[in-house]
């Protein structure tokens, strides 16, 4: 890897990070709002799906506009207005429709800054490596947030997590300036696709479906799997550590596609990774013990860091002037918008086995939408090929 290219991977690296932050922690960033600022676990749901559909919203309307986007523009701008508005909501947190719209304009200008730095990998060589290196960082980042957050929520309480949250911000704007200028890509074609060809090919279709499940499964249970840890009777402590190392779980997860690459191609990566994310919901079902709440919690962080970088690699490569790869993450935010009301809905004080399973079948059906996205794509590349 050129040093070039590392050095601009560790800056989309902090700014993909920083503006994900809120779905990095999101178990305990319900938590804290439910113990400290006293929301009910259906509106801290409610709350996490405002941040992500003002995100979804802003991915879907920049992947219309990829070709004409200054990256560098977008970045510093959002990062300066998620910044203010975590330090608004540090003080404004309480289930009041205020509350919620603040976390709207919050998703928004993260939702611009994440696409401008997953715009700017695209454009790298070694994407996959940039993928793996941010997907990595995310995850470590995650570790930290998910212990840190329940083990000091009295501490700090929801006015100290937003302010944490906006000095992240500060810290990934002070290097927003040396990301690109335009979104165009300098390796692609003279004569590039258009975003709506990109956009509405069939196989870009699919993708985005499998993409946007993918997400509503993780985020559903993600978003209460410290809440069970707390219906369990476990401690702060055991929650915190176990949630933590859950995460790091992600670090070897989203390193496999730097050794590996597309050796193994992508559907059965994929396949692989949503066998063990199926595999640790199960665990949460049918035990309670910590020992397997834990396992649950590791397999899920894994596949969930395994799966993300051979998706967004997936996208990048429909478009790489980074279309298709922005509606990706307009289709995955929708889904982690989606994932955490949806829970929300169907949740019991203390019972979560329903979450669970529906979170089940949902990973199923996103496999059986990238299967189809990926066969039509290789049906694609025959056509071409003499």
């Amino acid at each position: 890897m050129q040093i070039a290219n590392l050095r601009q991977f560790f800056v989309c690296s902090v700014i993909g990070t920083t503006s994900f932050l809120p779905l990095l922690v999101l178990p305990a960033m319900v938590g804290v709002l439910v113990d400290e600022a006293g929301l009910s676990e259906s509106f801290a749901g409610w709350v996490s799906s405002a941040n992500f559909f003002g995100f979804s919203l802003v991915a879907l309307f920049m992947a219309f506009r990829m070709h004409r986007i200054d990256l560098r523009v977008m970045a510093t701008v959002s990062l300066a207005i998620a910044c203010i508005a975590d330090v608004i909501s540090a003080y404004l947190a309480a289930p009041t429709t205020a509350f919620l719209l603040i976390r709207f304009i919050t998703g928004s200008a993260n939702g611009a800054a994440q696409i401008a730095a997953l715009s700017a990998v695209a454009r790298l060589d070694d994407t996959e490596r940039g993928f793996g290196l941010l997907i990595t960082l995310q995850f470590i980042v995650a570790a930290l947030g998910c212990y840190i957050l329940p083990v000091y929520s009295a501490e700090l309480g929801a006015t100290g997590m937003f302010l944490l949250f906006a000095v992240c911000d500060l810290l990934a704007l002070a290097l927003a300036r040396r990301l690109p200028g335009r979104a165009v890509d300098e390796r692609a074609s003279a004569e590039p696709k258009s975003e709506r060809s990109v956009l509405f090919a069939a196989a870009t279709l699919l993708a985005l479906l499998g993409y946007g499940i993918f997400e509503v499964a993780n985020t559903a249970q993600y978003t209460y799997l410290e809440r069970l840890g707390v219906a369990l009777a476990f401690s702060d402590h055991e929650i915190g550590t176990a949630l933590m190392i859950a995460s790091l779980a992600g670090i070897p997860g989203a390193f496999t596609i730097i050794v590996v690459g597309k050796r193994f191609g992508t559907i059965g990566p994929l396949a692989f990774g949503i066998g063990i994310s199926i595999v640790g919901l199960v665990i949460l079902i049918t035990h309670g013990e910590f020992a397997w709440y834990l396992m649950a919690g590791i397999c899920i962080g894994f596949a969930w860091a395994f799966c993300l970088p051979f998706i967004q690699s997936l996208m990048a490569s429909l478009d790489p002037n980074g279309s298709a790869l922005a509606a990706g993450a307009s289709a995955a935010s929708i889904g982690v918008a989606v994932g955490p009301g949806l829970a929300a809905s169907v949740v019991k004080v203390g019972h979560y086995e329903r979450v669970f399973m529906i979170a089940i079948a949902l990973l199923i059906v996103s496999l059986v939408g990238f299967f189809i996205a990926i066969r039509k794509i290789s049906t694609q590349k025959a056509e071409v090929e003499p």
